[in-house]
């Protein structure tokens, strides 16, 4: 848990919708933490009791994180205040470690030919895992040729009702060893952080959705 330290340290918060606000924490009780209300949140919108937020601050060696609900708010000294329980540990991740979540669904992968005015070569795949760096799709055996390391490709998928159209490259192709007619692909996203945050958004709200549907 928080140790007296973290008081007043500066956070952020998002929340089940993977939107992200400022906040800093004001205090620390056993579970439960006391937040600033962000600023940059509009008066009328408000967090309703149960919603679920997610704390994170950055420390020398990495990002600590914490899943907490809304329990109730106060008001002291003109502030708005939040006070949320933390729900089960907290997490410590490293800088470059990436939120990755299991995904089910279509994807279309385009692979972009090496001679320009050549055709794309359209494929059907399945997701099985993303983040907002990566996924992990399969596809069958007999589309994979062209996938080797390095292929550039575009990804067009959708998390919930979001769909992404998404630049990659291709880091590995590898033939499933249950299924021999079928070949796991891991691409790399090729985006800047104006496509990576939308998707971050997303991937953090799957990641609450199947919390959720696990408790």
């Amino acid at each position: 848990m928080c140790s007296a330290s973290n008081i007043l340290r500066l956070v952020t918060l998002t929340d089940g919708v993977g939107r992200e606000f400022r906040s800093r924490i004001e205090d620390v009780s056993g579970d439960l933490l006391l937040l600033a209300r962000p600023l940059e949140l509009p008066a009328e919108h408000d967090f309703l009791i149960g919603a679920p937020v997610l704390v994170s601050w950055p420390e020398v060696d990495g990002y600590l994180t914490a899943t907490t609900e809304l329990i109730g708010h106060r008001r002291q000294a003109q502030v708005g205040l939040w006070v949320v329980r933390v729900i089960g540990d907290y997490h410590r991740q490293q800088r470059r470690h990436f939120v990755r979540v299991p995904a089910l669904g279509p994807v279309q992968l385009a692979l972009i030919p090496e001679t320009a005015g050549l055709p794309f070569s359209h494929i059907a795949g399945h997701l099985l895992d993303l983040s907002e760096a990566a996924l992990r799709c399969a596809i069958r055996a007999e589309d994979a040729p062209g996938f080797g390391e390095s292929a550039k490709l575009m990804t067009d998928f959708a998390i919930e009702d979001q769909r992404f159209s998404l630049p990659a490259t291709v880091l590995k192709a590898e033939l499933d060893r249950r299924d021999p007619g079928t070949v796991e692909v891991v691409l790399s996203y090729l985006i800047g952080e104006d496509q990576a945050a939308p998707l971050r958004r997303g991937v953090f709200a799957e990641q609450l959705r199947l919390r959720n549907r696990d408790r």
